[in-house]
């Protein structure tokens, strides 16, 4: 009888994952395409091999939490109709919103989006009570709920913007602002080679991967796979540099001159891709990447390289995180609908649902290459000034904190990991830009944080309109009531 509401909500759903693949992936891939060390083209290739893949892997754990862990499920024990019509609201509001914000070119969060929506739908339903507001957990942040998520928005950005400012200042105090042919990044660049690969394998191996058998390994072996598929990468690595370097060179031959042109042009091709309106909007992004601090171009290009790795990896990880928000209430709907059931603990994502979990990463695919566009342009080049040097950072410090909360099935905001991680790094530009920020533009920041402010509040307002306008509406007093001595929704 609800057989509509799975396949309005399957719809929804991949129309939703487009929405953050044009939103909240496009920030993801914002400092590689800032950056130039991707492309558009390249940037949705990555997209689709890599979201897709974090979304099957990983994706489920996210997932769980995103249709458990809002609304109390006794609550919709009598009425597991009523509880798959809100989720299709829920995605049905997610979706409007994601696209309008993305023409409004405000990276709001996607999470935020999805956390509010189904705070809406269950207030409209049954009540303020049936949310979880708080529950104890073992696990860090040892909050649950909607306050362990709400927690999360804050500390996400902190330490993403922490762990990427050390990683670039490590950075730039060894390789950066040494002399070229002093042959640190020799060393360097294998140890963020083998780093970036041993964050990964690790959150992959450790109780990532249940499709791959990889459920219950114990921490200390999923350590040591990782740790050393890292040191192995790293090893070799290091002969590699060399003929990076001597491919750099040949490219590179009249420095100074390529170094004066290419500046220049790459200034002049930013400000004509950035749209921007006004001449204080152009006067202000041409001062923030006039003012901040440039490296030697040989050394970028070389982080070109390993700029397109991390991007892979951040792709992974954003899929991992992110597909939850518009999967995970399609989720709910599908298996209450497969089991007729709303609590029963033997309801999780079994192997043949994983294909949600595709769909969902084929969406955020698809709404990066026809929409992502704006949301990069704000992010990777009106919010701070964006080279490879900085895009790895950036990068690797948002990474390590979306599969972490991954993994601890906590729904982080990629939006404000990323931003954190850039405001991270462009604060520890030398040279004061504007409004006493250095290297960060504070009216596209002030812009970020008003969306991120207004999103959860927007989007829950809409599923709590949405949701009423069905079950509250006037009936016949002749209307048949729904199989099993369910409620009726009204349509």
């Amino acid at each position: 009888m609800f057989l509509w509401i799975v396949i309005v909500g399957g719809i929804s759903s991949f129309i939703a994952s487009m929405g953050i693949g044009a939103n909240d992936a496009a920030n993801a891939f914002a400092s590689s395409v800032g950056s130039k060390a991707l492309t558009m083209r390249q940037a949705a290739i990555i997209a689709s091999i890599f979201e897709t893949s974090g979304a099957i892997l990983l994706g489920s754990h996210v997932t769980d939490t995103i249709r458990k862990g809002i609304a109390d499920y006794q609550c919709f024990e009598n009425d597991p109709e009523i509880f798959m019509y809100g989720c299709m609201y829920v995605i049905i509001s997610v979706s409007i919103w994601l696209f309008l914000a993305s023409y409004l070119e405000m990276p709001v969060s996607t999470t935020h989006s999805c956390v509010g929506g189904m705070i809406g739908m269950t207030i409209a339903s049954v009540g303020s009570e049936c949310v979880i507001w708080y529950k104890k957990t073992d696990t860090f942040p040892f909050v649950g709920g909607v306050g362990g998520i709400v927690l999360s928005w804050f500390i996400s950005p902190i330490c993403s913007g922490i762990i990427s400012s050390i990683i670039f200042g490590f950075t730039r105090k060894f390789v950066l602002l040494k002399n070229y042919e002093s042959n640190r990044i020799n060393y360097i660049y294998p140890i963020l080679v083998g780093s970036t690969i041993t964050i990964n394998c690790f959150f992959i191996i450790y109780k990532g991967a249940k499709g791959i058998g990889l459920d219950d390994i114990k921490v200390e072996s999923a350590f040591a796979i990782s740790f050393g598929s890292g040191f192995i990468s790293g090893i070799i690595t290091i002969p590699l540099v060399p003929k990076v370097r001597k491919i750099v060179n040949k490219k590179f031959i009249n420095y100074t001159s390529y170094f004066s042109q290419n500046d220049e042009m790459h200034i002049q091709n930013n400000v004509k891709e950035l749209n921007i309106s006004s001449i204080n909007d152009l006067i202000t992004v041409s001062n923030l990447h006039d003012k901040a601090d440039k490296f030697d171009l040989r050394i970028e290009e070389i982080f070109k390289y390993l700029q397109i790795f991390t991007a892979a990896c951040d792709a992974f990880s954003h899929g991992a995180n992110d597909v939850a928000n518009a999967v995970g209430p399609f989720a709910a709907i599908y298996l209450i609908y497969r089991e007729n059931d709303v609590i029963s603990k033997k309801i999780d994502m079994d192997d043949d649902a994983y294909w949600i979990l595709g769909i969902g990463g084929i969406g955020i695919s698809f709404g990066l290459i026809l929409y992502g566009k704006k949301i990069i342009h704000a992010i990777g080049n009106k919010l701070c000034k964006i080279t490879p040097s900085r895009g790895v950072s950036i990068e690797l410090g948002s990474a390590l904190i979306i599969i972490a909360g991954s993994r601890l099935k906590i729904p982080l905001s990629t939006t404000h990991c990323q931003v954190g991680a850039t405001i991270g790094v462009g604060l520890l530009e030398n040279k004061s830009c504007f409004n006493k920020i250095e290297g960060v533009n504070s009216k596209i920041l002030s812009k970020v944080v008003f969306g991120w402010i207004i999103t959860c509040i927007i989007v829950g307002i809409t599923s709590a309109l949405l949701t009423a306008q069905g079950i509250y509406s006037p009936i016949l007093k002749n209307q048949i009531a729904c199989n099993n001595n369910s409620s009726i929704i009204y349509i």
